[in-house]
C-alpha cells in the first residue's frame, strides 16, 4: 500500500521538526457531506467533537485532522478485537488508514482488492481511497486540499512504523501541517462508549504460558546468548523487541493476546547486562516467572529477568543508559518498531536495522521441525476427516460459510490444537476467483456440483503452525476447471521439485513456479510463498517467495518453512488455488531442496493427466505414497476408518498416459491392489 505504507527512513538522520502555519488560509466551501456524516452520537462524530475539546487534544487548540491507524503497539499483522481502533471509528475490519477532518470529511485508505468490500461496508459518511493507485490523492494531499485553521494533525504514534511517522510529519510539514502525538484521544472516547453494540471489547486477561523446550528444543538463554553475540557483531549495547512473534520465541512463551497466533502482549530490551520484559500485570504466570528467574533479580545480572509494567518501556527508554541501541526497521512482512517506540529513543543513540531474531527464529532446529511434522500430520488427519465429510453431504445443505465453520470445528478436534492460523476463507465459483475474497452472510453462497470450491485454512497445534490451500468438485468438471487445475498443480510441483544453489535469492524462484501458468497466459498478484513460522506467525521473515520484489533478496536456509500457493482464476466464473507447507532440506554440493510437510490429498477427478510429464507423474505418485505411510496409520490409530477409505481413493496410482505399463509392472500394480485389500478387509474385521 503505497500511501499508507511508506518506505522506512533512517530515523537516526532524519531530525523531526516542526512547521506551524501561522496566517491561517481562507476558508473554501464546506465539503458536502451525507446524514450519517452529520451525525454527532457515532464515533466518527464524537470524534470530531473530541478534536475541538482540549480536555481530549491535551493543548490550547483543536485538530484540522485526525489520522487513524490500523493496528497495535507492535504493529500486528491482525490485532486483538481490543486494538481495533479504526473499526470502532469507521465500520471497517481491515487493514487501513483514516483522515478525518474536524470540520466535516472522512477517507480510508485500503489495499486495491479491499477496495470493493470496503465501499459496500462503509456509509455514506467514509470516502474510500484505493492506497495502490498512484492517481489517487495521498493523506497529506487529501488533508491539504480540505481548510484548515491552525495546522494541527493528530495521530496515535503507537500504532504506526516510524517511517511512515516520519513521512508523514515531512509531506504534512511542506504544507504547513503539524503532526502531533496524540496517544489517549481514542482510547479515551472508545472507553466511554455507551453503546452496548460498539462498547470496547476487554482485553483478555489470559495469562502467558511456557512453551516446552521439548518443542523448542533451546532455553531462552541459550536463545539470548545467541541474540546478544549478534549485538556485538552489529556493534551496539542493547536492542528493543517490539514483535509479538519474537517475544514469544525469545523468551519461550506463548499467549493468547491476538487472533491466529499463540503470542502474548510484551515488549522486552535485552541489553549486555540484562533482560527487562515489559508486560501487563498478571500477564506471566507463576512458572514463567520462574523459568525466568524474576525473583531475586539484582541489578547488572544477565542471567535473570526483570518485568517491569507495560506502559513504562517509553520513560525506560527515554531515560535509557546504553549508547546505541538498536531499533527494528521494516522486514518483509514486520513493520519494525513502531514511531513511539523509536521516538523515545535520544536521537544520537538510535541505530536502525533488521532485528536479528528474525533469522535465528526462522531457521529451525530439529526439535521445531520434528514439531512441525506433528503439527501437519494431524492438520491432515483433520483435513482430510472435513473434505470427506463434505463430500459425502448433500450439497444444497452448504454454503460457503457453513462450510468455512465445519473445517473450524473438524480441526479443533485434533490434539495440541491451539487455534486458527488464519480466518478461513472459502470461495466458490465465481467467487473462488476473486483472490481478495471471504465470506460474509451477504455474499455466501450454496455448494452445488457445477463448480469449484477453494478452502484456505490454517491452524495453530502446541507443536507447530500450519496452512493449507486445497480446490476441489462436486461434480463433474469441465475441459477447462480439469486444465486450470492441472496447471496449478504443476506449478506447486515444479517448486517443490527445486534444487538450487544455496545462493539463490528466494525471490529469483518465483518465475519456475509461476512458468506453467505463464504458459496459459495465466498469473496470480500475491506472491507464491513466503516463511511460516513455528507455533509463530503463519507470515514469517525474512524470505519471500515473489519475482516483483527487488529490496528483499534473502536466501533460503536449511531448516527453513516456506509455503508455495499458486492459483488461477477466471473471472465471474471459477477458481483454482493450491498451498503447500514445505521444507527446506539441504542437498549434496552446496544446494538446497524442499520437502513437502503439508500431506493433505488433491482431487484426482480435476487431473488431467494428458497435461503432465512423466516426471510430474511421478512426483505426484511419490506424494500420494507418502500420504499413505504417513496419514493412513494415524486415520486407523484415530480410528476413522471412512476417512482412511476415502485417502486411499484419492491418492490411488496414476500411471502415464504415454506409456503402457510392462507386464512386470502391471504385476507389482496388482499386487499393490491386493495387498491394500487385504489391508481393508483386515481394518474391517
Amino acid at each position: 500500500m503505497p500511501s499508507t505504507t511508506p518506505k522506512p527512513v533512517n530515523v537516526s538522520q532524519v531530525p523531526i521538526t516542526i512547521i506551524m502555519n501561522q496566517e491561517p488560509p481562507s476558508a473554501g466551501p464546506a465539503p458536502q457531506v451525507c446524514a450519517e456524516a452529520n451525525a454527532v452520537d457515532t464515533p466518527l462524530g464524537r470524534l470530531r467533537q473530541a478534536m475541538r475539546n482540549i480536555s481530549y487534544t491535551q493543548m490550547n487548540a483543536f485538530f484540522d485532522a485526525f489520522i487513524i491507524f490500523y493496528s497495535d503497539e507492535h504493529l500486528s499483522e491482525e490485532p486483538a478485537a481490543a486494538e481495533r481502533r479504526l473499526e470502532w471509528v469507521s465500520g471497517w475490519d481491515g487493514a487501513g488508514t483514516a483522515a478525518v477532518l474536524a470540520d466535516g470529511g472522512a477517507a480510508i485508505w485500503v489495499a486495491a482488492g479491499d477496495v470493493r468490500r470496503a465501499r459496500d461496508a462503509l456509509t455514506c459518511a467514509w470516502l474510500v481511497i484505493d492506497a495502490d493507485d498512484p492517481s489517487q490523492p495521498t493523506i497529506t494531499e487529501w488533508i491539504a486540499e480540505r481548510p484548515s485553521r491552525n495546522g494541527r494533525v493528530g495521530g496515535d504514534a503507537r500504532l504506526t512504523s516510524i517511517g511512515e511517522w516520519q513521512t508523514l510529519t515531512t509531506s504534512l510539514q511542506r504544507e504547513g501541517l503539524q503532526l502531533t502525538h496524540v496517544p489517549t484521544l481514542v482510547d479515551q472516547l472508545w472507553n466511554d462508549e455507551t453503546d452496548p453494540a460498539r462498547r470496547r471489547p476487554e482485553f483478555t486477561r489470559k495469562v502467558a504460558d511456557l512453551h516446552h523446550v521439548e518443542y523448542t528444543g533451546m532455553s531462552w538463554r541459550e536463545k539470548v546468548w545467541a541474540v546478544r553475540n549478534e549485538l556485538r557483531e552489529i556493534g551496539v549495547d542493547a536492542m528493543v523487541v517490539t514483535a509479538l512473534d519474537e517475544v514469544a520465541w525469545l523468551l519461550n512463551i506463548r499467549g493468547k493476546d491476538i487472533p491466529f497466533a499463540p503470542l502474548f502482549k510484551a515488549f522486552v530490551i535485552i541489553s549486555t547486562r540484562d533482560i527487562r520484559v515489559y508486560a501487563p500485570p498478571g500477564k506471566l504466570s507463576m512458572p514463567v516467572r520462574d523459568e525466568l528467574a524474576v525473583y531475586n533479580c539484582f541489578a547488572n545480572s544477565n542471567n535473570c529477568t526483570k518485568v517491569n509494567e507495560y506502559t513504562t518501556i517509553y520513560a525506560d527508554l527515554r531515560r535509557a543508559t546504553e549508547s546505541k541501541i538498536l531499533i527494528p526497521i521494516g522486514g518483509t512482512f514486520q513493520r519494525g518498531a513502531s514511531a513511539a517506540i523509536a521516538l523515545s529513543v535520544p536521537q544520537a543513540k538510535r541505530v536502525p536495522q533488521a532485528s536479528p531474531i528474525i533469522y535465528l527464529k526462522a531457521q529451525k532446529n530439529q526439535a521445531e521441525i520434528k514439531g512441525m511434522k506433528r503439527a501437519h500430520l494431524r492438520d491432515a488427519v483433520a483435513m482430510c476427516t472435513v473434505l470427506s465429510y463434505i463430500e459425502g453431504m448433500n450439497k444444497g445443505n452448504l454454503n460457503e460459510l457453513s462450510v468455512a465453520d465445519k473445517v473450524d470445528l473438524t480441526r479443533a478436534t485434533q490434539a495440541g490444537y491451539v487455534g486458527l492460523s488464519m480466518r478461513t476463507r472459502v470461495g466458490f465459483g465465481p467467487n473462488g476467483a476473486d483472490p481478495d475474497y471471504r465470506p460474509t452472510n451477504i455474499t455466501s453462497r450454496r455448494i452445488f456440483t457445477n463448480s469449484t470450491m477453494i478452502i484456505q485454512s490454517g491452524g495453530q497445534y502446541d507443536e507447530g503452525t500450519t496452512v493449507v490451500s486445497r480446490t476441489v468438485h462436486y461434480g463433474s468438471p469441465n475441459a477447462a476447471e480439469k486444465r486450470a487445475y492441472t496447471v496449478v498443480l504443476r506449478s506447486l510441483a515444479a517448486l517443490s521439485s527445486l534444487a538450487a544453489p544455496a545462493t539463490l535469492p528466494a525471490a529469483h524462484a518465483d518465475p519456475l513456479a509461476r512458468a506453467p501458468l505463464w504458459a496459459h497466459k495465466q498469473d496470480y498478484a500475491p506472491p507464491t510463498g513466503h516463511g511460516v513460522g513455528a507455533a509463530l506467525n503463519r507470515r514469517e521473515d525474512p524470505v519471500v517467495i515473489d519475482y516483483r520484489q527487488d529490496t528483499n533478496l534473502h536466501y533460503f536456509r536449511e531448516g527453513y518453512f516456506i509455503n508455495s500457493e499458486p492459483s488461477w482464476q477466471e473471472p465471474n466464473k471459477f477458481g483454482v488455488k493450491l498451498g503447500n507447507v514445505l521444507e527446506v532440506i539441504s542437498k549434496p554440493g552446496g544446494y538446497l531442496g524442499f520437502r513437502e510437510v503439508t500431506l493433505v490429498p488433491y482431487e484426482p477427478k480435476l487431473i488431467d493427466k494428458n497435461l503432465l510429464t512423466d516426471y510430474e507423474i511421478n512426483w505426484l505418485n511419490a506424494y500420494n505414497e507418502k500420504i499413505r505411510k504417513t496419514v493412513g496409520p494415524e486415520l486407523q490409530l484415530q480410528g476413522l476408518t471412512s476417512v482412511y477409505y476415502w485417502m486411499m481413493n484419492k491418492t490411488v496410482h496414476i500411471d502415464s498416459p504415454r506409456h503402457k505399463p510392462s507386464v512386470n509392472c502391471a504385476i507389482s500394480h496388482t499386487a499393490a491392489v491386493g495387498a491394500m485389500a487385504i489391508v481393508m478387509v483386515t481394518i474391517m474385521q
